[in-house]
């Protein structure tokens, strides 16, 4: 179950600013499509890290070593699937990067 508020809260977050960024139809259903494949992949990769690795630093590894290839992998697909022309590097950074700064700011507060 550890996977589901990451999710939830990367959905919420990414899907909400992608709606703030005026992507529509199906390109926001790619946004959560594509969010509901790599959330889960990262979770699971961090888990096991931690796990196997004793990585006690998890948070850091995910930041500086794993988030880098999940917007990466994003990227990738936005730019081949999207209908609307956009900068797909610039869309997957902005919208990590929002959820990510939002799940931080969720934590503390609640």
């Amino acid at each position: 179950m550890f996977f589901l508020k990451p999710l939830l809260l990367t959905l919420v977050f990414e899907c909400g600013l992608a709606t703030v960024l005026r992507v529509r139809g199906k390109d926001l259903l790619l946004v959560f499509l594509v969010n509901l494949i790599t959330n889960p992949l990262l979770s699971l990769t961090a888990a096991i890290l931690y796990s196997r690795l004793s990585v006690h630093k998890t948070n850091l590894v995910i930041y500086l070593l794993l988030e880098p290839l999940i917007i990466l992998a994003e990227a990738w697909i936005y730019r081949h699937c999207l209908s609307q022309k956009r900068n797909a590097l610039l869309l997957s950074v902005l919208l990590n990067c929002f959820a990510i700064l939002g799940g931080i700011l969720w934590n503390y507060s609640f």
